[in-house]
């Protein structure tokens, strides 16, 4: 059964997120909390969430915490960030454990925001760059999560923009980004074209098959 668009705002105000289920809930923190993907799009991938109300010191309303956009449109955007990054990076520890436990080395791991979220209420993924997972299924799927095109906003690059005085000029560009879902089908790692979804998974789990080789 589909989420409903509010699920992951839900999710957000759990008082206790130690109440979901281990299958749903990877960790917690004061500010944030990380669960696994309902429709995981790679072997790894994990959804970063600012909790409900957000704890003091930082500041940030429900309207704040939408998406990305109302994040850089807000009064403390980078204090929000740091407490998703502060999390990832929790989590990318834990994927790459988890992958050297299971395969015995490890491989990529992005973490991102789309620009424009297919679901209310913030949230970053962290997610292995082998897009070869069952669910990954349409263009729409593989586009929205290839770390080359641009919908996927890096979190470094969304540091940059408030770094920089630039994020809520950045925030009104992200909309005009939705039209790079229907981008060609392409490996994003040797640019090589694909005439469909099976011929391009085909390609994909192919070089990954050789880089776990190397």
């Amino acid at each position: 059964m589909a989420l409903s668009l509010s699920a992951l705002r839900d999710m957000a105000r759990l008082p206790r997120p130690s109440s979901l289920p281990p299958s749903t809930l990877l960790l917690e923190t004061p500010a944030a909390i990380a669960i696994f993907d309902k429709y995981p799009k790679a072997a790894y991938h994990v959804l970063v969430l600012p909790r409900l109300p957000l704890p003091p010191p930082l500041e940030g309303s429900e309207r704040d915490l939408h998406d990305l956009a109302s994040l850089l449109r807000s009064r403390a955007p980078r204090a929000v960030l740091d407490a998703l990054a502060e999390a990832a990076a929790e989590v990318e520890e834990m994927i790459k454990d988890e992958m050297v436990k299971t395969t015995g080395k490890a491989w990529g791991v992005h973490m991102g925001f789309h620009a424009v979220p297919s679901m209310h209420h913030l949230h970053l993924h962290v997610i292995s760059d082998d897009l070869c997972h069952p669910s990954l299924k349409t263009k729409k799927h593989y586009n929205s999560f290839r770390p080359d095109l641009g919908f996927l906003v890096s979190l470094r690059q969304v540091r940059g923009w408030i770094d920089a005085g630039e994020a809520r000029a950045r925030a009104e560009t992200l909309p005009a980004k939705e039209a790079l879902l229907k981008a060609p089908l392409t490996c994003f790692k040797c640019g090589k074209a694909a005439a469909s979804m099976p011929a391009l998974k085909a390609h994909l789990e192919a070089e990954f098959d050789e880089e776990k080789k190397r």
